[in-house]
């Protein structure tokens, strides 16, 4: 191994293991405001709108610029619950409105969008002033989002689930399926890749 890559590597190891006092100031400063975070979860540069909305379990990961966003007036909380040892990548955003569920163990790759809620369609009213139909979603322990996928209202991905990179989600996927495409199909299944 070279110097330079030892050096790299060295320093990328103390950064992940040293606590930063923004990170940790920040983590206080959600949980005055009612914020629920276990321990070994740090916070970098995100974004919560009603911050008593949020729980995040023990051990996650986030990376920058995650948005927690609960769009509706205060109400008693939470309503996006993340399990423990989840990642969370760069510009992931949580639009809710009724509730996000996102099991243990999962991963959420950079760029996806979970939304709970739409407006309606209706030629005879605006669509801005159209009421907005709400249901929860749920990501089931293990499941693994593919970078820049949308997940929409009602949907419950399963356990140990796979969605495809840019996938468009509007129906459920059963435990150890891979859905993909726009809007997402079922394209396989985890426990035939053993088989092959």
């Amino acid at each position: 191994m070279k110097t330079s890559e030892l050096f790299q590597r060295l320093w990328r190891k103390i950064e992940l293991t040293t606590p930063s006092p923004l990170r940790g100031l920040r983590k206080a400063i959600w949980k005055l405001r009612g914020a629920s975070i276990g321990s070994g979860t740090s916070l970098p540069r995100c974004t919560v709108t009603w911050p008593h909305q949020l729980k995040i379990g023990s051990d996650c990961r986030l990376g920058p610029g995650v948005f927690f966003n609960f769009s509706h007036y205060w109400v008693p909380g939470p309503s996006i619950i993340i399990g423990n040892n989840v990642f969370i990548g760069s510009g992931v955003e949580f639009n809710c409105r009724a509730r996000i569920v996102v099991g243990d163990n999962c991963l959420i790759a950079g760029g996806c969008r979970f939304i709970d809620s739409d407006h309606g369609i209706s030629p005879d009213v605006l669509i801005g002033d159209q009421e907005l139909t709400c249901a929860p979603i749920t990501i089931r322990e293990g499941a693994w989002v593919g970078a820049n996928a949308i997940v929409l209202k009602g949907v419950t991905i399963g356990a140990g689930a796979v969605i495809a990179a840019g996938a468009v989600v509007t129906q459920s996927a059963g435990d150890m399926e891979i859905w993909a495409g726009v809007p997402a199909r079922k394209a396989g299944d985890r426990r035939d890749a053993g088989r092959a």
